[in-house]
Formats: C-alpha cells, structure tokens, sequence
C-alpha cells in the first residue's frame, strides 16, 4: 500500500512540474501584466492616467528604447496628469531610458525579463523581424493598444507602432567648379547608388545591416513581388552599360542568385532585386551612424557624394563656410527618378511582461500614440510619421525648408532637402512618388531564412 502511495504522489509530483513547466510556456495567458493591459485596453484616458498615477507617484519609470527622445515625452506625460483633478498631491515620477547600440537591446530584455529582479517596464524598439522572432514568439514583449487610438490596426497594431521613419537616398549636388547643380544629373535611377552610368561601382554611404539590422529588412523586402517590380522597372530605365553589369551579376555562380531564387520561390523580378542587393552590399561605405554620413554629405568638399540615412539628420545640421544643406537632393524628389527612394521602418511600443508599473506602461504608450504633446519629441522634425492620423494632423513639414537655419521665414525655398512631402507621398507605390520600401515584420522573418547567411556572406 504504501508503494502505491509513492507512485501516486510521484505521479502527482511529475503532473504538477508539467503544468508548472507550462505555464512558463509562450501560450501562458494567466499573466497579471497581461491582464491589467486587457482592462486597460477597456478604459477611458482619465480612468487609465489615474491608476498609473497613483501606480507610479513619487518612483522611477525605467524603459530601453531605440530612441533618445523618450526623455522628452514622458515628463510631459507627468506635466499633463500633474494638472489633472485626478493627480495625487504633489504628483512626481522620475524616468530613466538607456539606448543600446548594436542590436544590444534584444539580449537587453530578454535579460530583465528572465532574471532575478525586472527594472525595465516597457520599451521603444525596431526590427518587425527580430521583434516577431525573439520577443513575441518567447512570449517577453506583450503588446497594448489604447481605446481611442485611430490607427490601422492591420498595418500599425500588431504591434502597436508609435511612427514609421524614412531613410531616404540623398546625394551632393555641387560640381567641381563649385556650382551649386554641378552633379544634379548624377542619380536618375536607383541603380546609380552601386553603379556609376559607365557601368562601375558607385559607393553609397551607409549605416551598416551589423550596426542597425532595419537596413538588411529592407533587402529581405525587395524580394517581395510589388517591390521587386519596381526594381525591375529600374533596371530596365538603367544605361546599357548597368545594364550590362547587372547581367553579369546574374550569371555569376558564385553570386549566388540562381539558388536563392530557387530557395526563396520568389517570382522572375526578384532576381534584380538579388542583383541590386549584391551590387549593394559589395559596393556601400560603411558609416557607424547616420548623423555622420548627414555630416559627409553637407560638406562643401563632398559634390557627387551619396548616401542612404535617417531623413531627419538633416534637421541638426546648421550651414557655416564649410557645410551647406543647399546642394542635398532627396533622389526621390527629383523629376524622372526611377526606382525606391529609400526604406521604411517603423518604432514599436511595447510592455515586458514582468512590468514592475503595468499601469503606466499603458498610460504612457496611450500619451505618444493619442497626443500631439506625446508625439512632440518626434513630430517636431520631418521624416517620422505617427501611425495615428489624428496626431500626424498637428505636423506638417512641407514647407520647413523656407526657413533659415535661425528660424526666419523667406518667401523662396532656402534648403529644398527639408520640404517633407508627407507620409501618403513617400509610401505611394507609384512612379513620381517616394516608393520608399516599407518593413513587413512578417515577411522579413520568413525571408530572412532563406537571404540572412547570403547577406552576411557579402
């Protein structure tokens, strides 16, 4: 008898660690964080900022993000509840961010979520690809999206996404004669950012897939049929002597494309796309940063210089005898250009599910994502678009580039890069608009299967 108790409570005993195993499992929905965000998702603006307020009065808020202007809007979140009849007396937070660089920022919260303790609530992050792969699936990101947010939840909710930022191709006009348009017919084509109109390599600054993996999502999505189009209308637009290039590049077998065609079963455009990427990676400048490449780039000595970045860089550089915006050119923006302007991706809001303040976490993504002040930090320059139309509303940069470097209004155009020409321009799929390459999170990981150890090769 006293065997079969044994068996029965060493049964009991394997049951109960099972169970215990799978609840730590990624389907695991007895999660208290998970279950405050469902109630927050239910709540009004004040009812929401009052439970956060008094959740966090008088302690710290701690998040990571891949932005540094996350200091600037939360104590404007504290400004706003502070005035409200709802604020506790004498209402108070402090805040603290830290910006991991090289894709650090991953291992960061995988870290704080697994550990002993959890400091950090929440986090402003990029990369759909890696996002869906090492956060989402293990379950250690959930995600949040407030009631009187007017967003596509298609396109923008899952995960919830505060902006979209375009990194733009970009060259110098200044020809060697000192003209202001001396090189303004040196890019008509995408193909001329690897390829000179001779047919030879043409190097393109560049931040680096190693430094900020974003840029390789744009290659993965190059390889999508509507994309890859575009592409393939490039080539065909291109010199005889690209041309030519890029045919070799497609019968090289070391290159590699013939196989990845096959692997990835992308349709017949995708080759170019293949073509352009290789031409790419074995041709671009590799710059750390992109506020270096916006400062190569301003530089009076650098005429019929390229670049691909962060099209809000532009907006810190200040003209002196020896650096001028006048002569950058936003490739897109020029009459005749064939092929993407660039690439798209996108800053998402998310809550680590051992969120020492839950309550503010939602409080906080509710104030960016539905407030013009939330989005301030970023609105306030071109290039970043809050996936909020009823936020994006109070920012127009379309006519930035009438004001001088001090603020002063003129009636001509002083500094043609800083004419934002809006969000529904830049992502338009169609030939005289941006046509920037827009980051699908889930394409990117299924894609990058198949394209990843073939970039990192080149």
């Amino acid at each position: 008898m006293k065997t079969n108790i044994r068996k029965t409570a060493g049964f009991v005993f394997v049951l109960a660690s099972v169970l215990a195993l799978g609840a730590c499992g990624e389907n695991n929905d007895s999660n208290p964080v998970k279950d405050i965000i469902a109630q927050a998702e239910a709540m009004d603006e004040d009812a929401l900022y009052a439970k956060a307020a008094e959740e966090i009065n008088g302690k710290k808020f701690v998040v990571v993000a891949n932005s540094s202007r996350m200091k600037d809007a939360f104590p404007a979140w504290v400004k706003y509840v502070a005035e409200k009849e709802y604020a506790p007396k004498d209402f108070s937070a402090s805040f603290e961010t830290t910006q991991p660089k090289n894709n650090q920022i991953f291992s960061q919260i995988k870290g704080d979520v697994t550990g002993a303790s959890h400091n950090i609530s929440m986090t402003l992050i990029q990369d759909g690809s890696q996002i869906a792969s090492k956060m989402t699936k293990p379950g250690y990101l959930l995600n949040y999206i407030p009631k009187e947010w007017k967003g596509s939840k298609e396109n923008d909710g899952q995960p919830l996404a505060l902006q979209s930022l375009s990194k733009v191709f970009c060259y110098n006009t200044l020809g060697a004669d000192g003209t202001v348009d001396g090189n303004k017919d040196m890019v008509n084509n995408v193909f001329d950012f690897v390829l000179n109109d001779k047919g030879e390599k043409f190097s393109t600054q560049f931040m680096a897939p190693t430094s900020e993996p974003v840029g390789q999502n744009m290659m993965y999505m190059l390889t999508r049929d509507d994309y890859a189009a575009v592409v393939k209308e490039a080539y065909n637009a291109a010199t005889t002597e690209q041309k030519a290039a890029v045919d070799k590049v497609l019968e090289d077998g070391n290159a590699g494309i013939k196989q990845l065609m096959v692997d990835g079963g992308f349709n017949d455009d995708a080759k170019y796309s293949l073509a352009w990427t290789y031409l790419w990676m074995k041709s671009y400048t590799k710059v750390d940063d992109d506020g270096p490449i916006s400062v190569n780039l301003t530089k009076k000595t650098s005429g019929g210089t390229a670049g691909l970045l962060v099209y809000s860089k532009f907006r810190s550089i200040k003209d002196t005898a020896d650096v001028s915006k006048k002569p950058i050119q936003v490739a897109a923006y020029k009459d005749g250009y064939v092929g993407f302007g660039g690439y798209m991706y996108k800053h998402y809001l998310q809550i680590l599910k051992t969120s020492p303040f839950p309550w503010t976490s939602c409080a906080f993504i509710h104030f960016m994502t539905n407030h013009a002040e939330g989005f301030q930090p970023w609105g306030k320059d071109m290039g970043g678009y809050s996936a909020n139309p009823e936020v994006q509303k109070n920012f127009d940069h379309s006519k930035d580039g009438y004001k001088e470097d001090d603020g002063t209004e003129k009636t001509e155009v002083v500094y043609p890069v800083k004419n934002d020409k809006g969000y529904d321009w830049w992502t338009a799929n169609e030939a005289g608009k941006g046509r920037l390459v827009l980051e699908d999170g889930e394409y990117c990981s299924k894609v990058a299967a198949v394209m990843n150890d073939w970039i990192a090769y080149l």
